[in-house]
């Protein structure tokens, strides 16, 4: 892994995520439905940025992800 300048910059969306990965495992469908229910009126973010901040979690050691299979289709789930 590279040093910290090459790492994806994490937002204040990306410390949302984090909360809400302290409390459960998600798919990133997931808690893009639970950011639709829990913080859309005060924290409103399109789907797809609330896809990518998962993946910078990871980047930055502060989640995990793992593959998983709903029958043949994959998905990852991340902690």
């Amino acid at each position: 892994m590279g040093t910290m300048s090459q790492l994806p910059t994490l937002t204040t969306t990306s410390y949302v995520i984090l909360g809400h990965l302290a409390l459960r495992s998600w798919s990133t469908y997931e808690l893009a439905q639970q950011m639709k229910r829990s913080t859309r009126h005060y924290w409103p973010r399109t789907q797809s940025k609330i896809y990518e901040e998962p993946k910078k979690l990871v980047a930055h050691g502060l989640a995990s992800a793992t593959r998983e299979y709903t029958g043949r289709r994959p998905r990852t789930v991340y902690a």
